[in-house]
């Protein structure tokens, strides 16, 4: 049931990518842009759900359809840029996806542990691995859609993408580290066999994402780059279920070696990424504000304090440590440090995907801290964007000035 379940979302998710149409994606666009409306219709709706006594889907379907869209999110973000070029082309999104992000998850797993009494080492460190996931795409449109150096623009762009599809696979392996070991058996055996579905994931993933572009760079194929790109995402999400492999692994991987062997311009990855974001995204805030929204009732005062530090001081500090080196104004890099890796879709659809997994330590605690935390960041990340973007460009044109009185 599970499998059927998520071979019907995936379909319907690629389809939607693949032939959606201006009056439709121009209606989901505008309700993309409205994350916190969208969490805070679902809450409601949940609530009254709830005091009604009416019954919930199971949990293995929602963990289903949750794990498929994280998938079509994942194999998005992984198209976007060449693994192996990243840090000549846009050294601030590598150094923020190598260094920034580990610090983070270093920062915020350590605090969760310390401040969170509910949460066991592990447990801490899964949450992290979730906060870690970026995707508030209404974030970067602020910078895209305004007139800053593009050198900024792409590091919006890239690093978003870059953590993101290199931040699942640890966050998947810190569920399994955060799991308990079935009766009976070794403590290493969910971390086994984790790295048995890695494999498995890697091995099918990338050798569809690399078949689809060797196929997509044929003079005859050009022009269908992006729908065999699809394609090979879809059969990786499909197959991955079948043989044991993490279906989000084995989109990333897709996405991956796709986005480093395609021939394919920005603009069609850039596309592709925008109808993922707007076809996904609103499902996904509006079924967290469902599941887990009125969990933030729940939260603690504690809970609470470590929310608000880890969208805020937690994230901006590893960001602007990260930055230091770089070639980037100061202006810049203090924007990039307070602006991006606000946890968003991606860390909402990594904590609804838990759901099916009751054997997670402190799974109760990781969820309610996590939901709050979350929610916090959308609310922080929608309020700021703007405001911080005009503040750039006065902080840049200041900058300019005084460079021409100096010289």
């Amino acid at each position: 049931m599970v499998l059927a379940l998520a071979a019907v979302l995936c379909t319907a998710t690629f389809w939607i990518l693949k032939s959606a149409d201006r009056r439709r994606s121009a209606a989901l666009d505008a309700v993309s842009r409205a994350p916190v409306l969208l969490i805070a219709i679902g809450a409601a709706i949940s609530i009254i759900w709830r005091t009604s006594s009416a019954p919930f889907a199971p949990s293995e379907w929602t963990a289903a359809g949750a794990d498929v869209m994280l998938a079509a999110l994942a194999f998005a973000a992984a198209a976007q840029f060449r693994i192996s070029k990243l840090a000549s082309v846009c050294p601030a999104s590598f150094r923020l996806t190598i260094g920034g992000a580990p610090l983070f998850l270093i920062v915020c797993g350590l605090s969760a542990f310390i401040l969170v009494p509910q949460l066991s080492f592990s447990a801490a460190f899964l949450l992290a691995g979730a906060l870690t996931l970026n995707g508030a795409a209404f974030d970067r449109r602020a910078v895209t859609d305004a007139p800053a150096p593009s050198t900024l623009k792409s590091a919006v762009r890239l690093e978003s993408a870059a953590i993101l599809a290199l931040g699942i696979p640890v966050a998947v392996m810190l569920e399994a580290i955060a799991t308990a070991a079935p009766q009976g058996m070794p403590l290493v055996t969910p971390v086994y066999e984790a790295a048995r579905s890695f494999f498995l994931a890697f091995a099918i993933g990338g050798g569809l994402g690399l078949g689809a572009a060797h196929l997509g760079n044929k003079p005859q194929h050009k022009n269908r780059r992006t729908q065999l790109a699809i394609g090979a995402g879809l059969l990786a999400v499909l197959i991955s279920p079948v043989v044991g492999a993490h279906p989000v692994i084995a989109a990333a991987a897709a996405g991956l070696l796709w986005g480093e062997d395609t021939r394919a311009a920005v603009m069609p990855r850039v596309r592709l990424r925008r109808l993922a974001e707007r076809n996904i995204a609103p499902f996904a805030y509006f079924g967290f504000g469902v599941l887990l929204g009125p969990r933030i009732l729940q939260a603690d005062l504690l809970s609470i304090v470590f929310a608000a530090a880890a969208v805020t001081v937690m994230r901006a500090g590893p960001r602007l440590f990260s930055l230091k080196k770089t070639t980037l104004p100061k202006e810049s890099q203090m924007f990039l440090a307070w602006f991006g890796g606000a946890p968003g879709a991606a860390s909402a659809l990594f904590l609804i995907s838990l759901f099916d997994a009751p054997s997670i330590v402190a799974q109760d605690a990781i969820l309610t801290v996590g939901a709050l935390a979350v929610t916090f960041g959308v609310v922080a990340a929608r309020l700021t964007s703007r405001p911080l973007v005009k503040l750039l460009l006065k902080e840049t044109a200041l900058a300019k000035k005084r460079a021409r009185f100096a010289g």
